[in-house]
């Protein structure tokens, strides 16, 4: 058996996926593989923050409620017309259109009166008032997105603003699930015999992944015989990165999935990590390069495993740097065994003075699943930790990484 650390130094080893080219507009949910700067001034020109009136600051600078300022309207521009060359007088302007050349401030439309053809103002502006200025939000040369980075839809809408058509992504790795076990039951409409029992864990794992922004395969159930379980790894392993499965990976009779890996090749990395729950968890690597997670087949241990090794594996081959948690207080005390690392259905929340609490859940058992109907976030305690009390920090993560991203500083 291996520490957390351990395996996670072993998991880091792993080099990402090649890169593939994507249109910008289509890249939402990779990670980006180059960094990509602006070429471009956004905005392209000065234009109108409101609805109102281009003027020059000094022709209303004297502009008192007691003293009203009266300048014609000397032309008009919505968004979409070319640039203008102002003369002296107001201009009608839109939100989002060129100020003409030699007006430096733009008066909104509420702060004036408009009598036919001229309009009247009743206090001063600053320079600049109400003027986006070409480049305010980027130049060329800036930085859109660096390398690293998981695209998101405010990723999308920076690339398209500065005319970025195409990203280099590292590629999304191709999986497949499989859940083992004789007592397992897919078909609803099937009435449990004595012994037997649904199969959550296939389609948990299944829709966590998509949820994650990946397409996996389900490659079915399989009972507790070695020679299936080869013929259907065999068949799979030419298209998956990462092939997962539940269940067989203890020391029981029936544990066959460490041997079966063996017979076909594979290394076997780590077999047990000193965690709760979760303790059986396997990972090894096939000749081809494909990955093999044998998680646990109680579901919560599953849950552990894909959370917190699947995961980081899944971010070391999409270039991600590895998650960093957040930290903070528990609001009771926690009971663990010191020496080994605790995964908790946890929640948290904040207080009305705006700081986070966090409450460990009942119903810590790993085949527990009703706790996590409660549930928002996992804390973890660390191995040289001998029970927490309240008040001390805790390491929190969200239940699904990328739900927030933090970043060293």
């Amino acid at each position: 058996m291996i520490s957390y650390d351990q395996a996670q130094n072993i998991i880091q080893q792993a080099g990402p996926l090649e890169t593939v080219t994507l249109p910008a507009q289509e890249a939402c949910g990779y990670v980006l593989a180059e960094q990509i700067a602006s070429t471009v001034l956004v905005p392209p020109f000065a234009n109108s923050a409101m609805d109102g009136f281009a003027v020059r600051a000094q022709d209303i600078a004297d502009a008192t409620k007691d003293s009203l300022i009266t300048l014609p309207i000397v032309g008009s521009t919505v968004a979409g017309d070319q640039p203008s060359s102002g003369t002296h007088g107001a201009w009608e302007i839109m939100t989002g259109a060129p100020v003409p050349s030699g007006y430096d401030a733009v008066v909104k439309i509420e702060d004036v009166v408009v009598e036919q053809n001229n309009v009247r103002f009743s206090a001063s502006v600053e320079t600049g008032n109400n003027i986006r200025k070409a480049g305010e939000d980027f130049i060329d040369g800036d930085e859109v997105a660096k390398s690293g980075t998981l695209l998101t839809p405010y990723h999308i809408m920076a690339l398209a603003t500065v005319g970025c058509k195409m990203a280099s992504v590292y590629r999304k790795p191709n999986m497949t699930v499989f859940s083992t076990g004789k007592e397992l039951v897919e078909d609803e409409d099937v009435p449990l015999q004595p012994g037997q029992i649904r199969n959550s864990n296939g389609p948990y794992l299944m829709s966590t992944l998509r949820e994650m922004g990946l397409t996996p395969n389900y490659g079915g159930m399989i009972a507790d015989e070695p020679k299936q379980f080869e013929i259907r790894l065999e068949a799979a392993l030419p298209q998956a990165d990462i092939i997962i499965s539940t269940g067989a990976v203890s020391a029981g009779k029936h544990d066959f999935i460490p041997d079966s890996l063996r017979k076909l090749g594979a290394d076997i990395l780590f077999h047990k990590v000193a965690i709760r729950p979760g303790k059986p968890i396997l990972y090894a690597r096939f000749p081809n390069g494909t990955h093999y997670f044998g998680l646990p087949g109680n579901p919560i241990s599953a849950a552990v495993g894909l959370r917190f090794f699947v995961t980081p594996l899944l971010r070391q081959l999409q270039g991600l740097l590895p998650e960093i948690p957040v930290a903070t207080n528990l609001l009771m005390p926690s009971p663990k065994k010191k020496g080994l690392r605790f995964f908790r259905k946890a929640h948290i929340s904040i207080d009305t003075g705006g700081k986070l609490q966090l409450r460990i859940l009942d119903g810590q058992e790993s085949f527990k699943i009703s706790p996590m109907l409660k549930a928002n976030a996992w804390a973890v305690l660390t191995e040289d930790q001998d029970g927490v009390n309240v008040g001390e920090a805790v390491l929190v993560y969200p239940l699904i990484s990328s739900k927030w991203e933090l970043e060293s500083v």
